[in-house]
């Protein structure tokens, strides 16, 4: 025992060593237990099995509750990422308009400047952004032809480009 912090009590300087196989006297407590006493009421006696059925229905609910929200949600899901991408590609396709549109000026620009080599690489890029536009192949054409004049590898070019 000894002192815990919350004041010495008078029966523990009090106590005396006990003896071997000595009955021992009933230690005092410091603060008396309450009496005991009982409330009965009636209450309502409910059996296991309504209560298995309702802990059932109520699993059963909250089941088929989590189940449509996931459902809800998982639409909303579809519907975002599939106007997401239609967003996605709509910029992609405006982004190349754009690019294919500078180029195609740039390389005409520097046809009417007599740039030949400048306007052949500008035409390419844009060919490659757009190979389907007839116009585009016809200056290709025209500018490889110009240049197989000049350099054996444009001719090596411009018989690949026809092949095609």
């Amino acid at each position: 025992m000894g002192y815990m912090g919350f004041g010495m009590q008078s029966w523990i300087y009090k106590k005396c060593n006990r003896k071997p196989f000595a009955k021992r006297h009933k230690l005092p407590s410091f603060s008396p237990l309450q009496k005991y006493s009982r409330d009965f009421g009636i209450k309502p006696h409910e059996d296991e099995d309504q209560v298995k059925r309702k802990n059932a229905i109520l699993t059963i609910v909250i089941v088929l509750s989590f189940l449509m929200l996931c459902g809800v949600l998982f639409k909303q899901f579809y519907v975002y990422s599939t106007n997401h991408s239609k967003s996605i590609t709509a910029h992609y396709r405006l982004e190349n308009e754009k690019a294919f549109n500078y180029l195609y000026d740039s390389g005409i620009r520097r046809l009417s400047h007599n740039n030949l080599i400048g306007a052949y690489s500008e035409l390419k890029l844009a060919c490659q952004i757009d190979s389907k536009n007839e116009e585009l192949n016809k200056l290709l054409i025209e500018t490889l032809s110009a240049l197989c004049s000049k350099d054996l590898k444009y001719c090596i070019e411009l018989e690949n480009l026809l092949k095609k």
